[in-house]
């Protein structure tokens, strides 16, 4: 027998999605504008959820907002319920709403011929009504500052003023031209550690970290830094680079496929494999359109 909500519990449940609200927009006064309440009323429901709880939410000494370590840790139960509720309602009218809108997307130009644009593709098709605007670049944007209302990023940790989900991860793998490998005097089969590639010359990516991370046999991080001998900002130059004999690139297995195959490139450490690395979906929090914005990630997820 299912027992009926009782009005306190409706009531806090109440108030948590205001404190959310209040931390998410930055004030009560903010909140408040968002929520069409008076300013007052959303500070007695925040008084009233600490005196049920017996907690400080907020800390009192301060004129910017600042959470108390158990208003952190309700924030992040209240924000759980929300999603909840709001993934419910967004999953209840998927199949009955057609999607209308507008979106900018940004992601990097290495993914021009990728699985993401074919994922993209196939969204538009079935939201006709969607208009869809894509930029390619390997340079990060400024997401809120540019208008941008989805990014698609390689291994990027946002701050905390984005919302940021993994939609997959890329296998990099250590490549270099015959010509290259010839010119170090080196048998491939002799490469059995990254150290063994240590001072070979490497083609960097700007907005990249300059080193390479593998996974040794017990799953442990090996980390090699490296000085480059050129930056270039995008993926296809330096894989040209590379076919020139210029040096050592590691992009996503993915898009070099069809050198390998041909044999202007050639895979280095074969028995040594690089750390898979993160594709983030990122996108500004509170945003107008987050509902369209969620329906293209979850199509992305798939």
């Amino acid at each position: 027998m299912i027992e009926p909500v009782k009005a306190l519990a409706i009531e806090q449940v109440k108030a948590l999605a205001i404190f959310a609200t209040v931390i998410d927009a930055g004030g009560s006064k903010a909140a408040a504008l968002e929520l069409q309440l008076k300013p007052s009323v959303v500070n007695d429901h925040i008084l009233k959820l600490e005196s049920d709880l017996g907690l400080e939410l907020l800390s009192s000494s301060a004129r910017k907002l600042t959470l108390t370590v158990d208003g952190q840790a309700l924030y992040l139960v209240a924000k759980k319920m929300m999603n909840v509720v709001l993934d419910g309602l967004q999953g209840m009218s998927n199949n009955h709403v057609e999607l209308v809108g507008s979106l900018k997307i940004s992601m990097p130009s290495t993914f021009t011929g990728s699985h993401f644009l074919t994922k993209i593709a196939k969204f538009k098709q079935d939201h006709e009504q969607v208009e869809i605007d894509i930029h390619f670049s390997d340079l990060h944007q400024n997401i809120i500052g540019e208008g941008v209302d989805l990014a698609i990023r390689i291994s990027t940790f946002p701050n905390g003023r984005l919302m940021v989900k993994k939609i997959d991860e890329l296998q990099p793998i250590v490549m270099a031209s015959p010509a290259y490998i010839q010119r170090r005097g080196v048998d491939l089969a002799e490469l059995k550690h990254p150290n063994d590639i240590a001072d070979w010359d490497f083609i960097g990516i700007a907005q990249r970290p300059m080193r390479k991370i593998f996974m040794d046999e017990n799953g442990e991080d090996l980390r090699l830094e490296f000085k480059p001998c050129i930056v270039v900002d995008n993926v296809e130059a330096a894989q040209y680079l590379a076919c020139q004999g210029l040096g050592v690139v590691s992009p996503p297995a993915f898009l070099y496929g069809d050198k390998l195959k041909t044999g202007e490139l050639v895979a280095l450490l074969p028995n040594c494999k690089m750390k898979r690395v993160p594709v983030n979906a990122v996108w500004p929090p509170n945003s107008e359109k987050n509902h369209l914005i969620q329906r293209l990630v979850d199509a992305l997820v798939k």
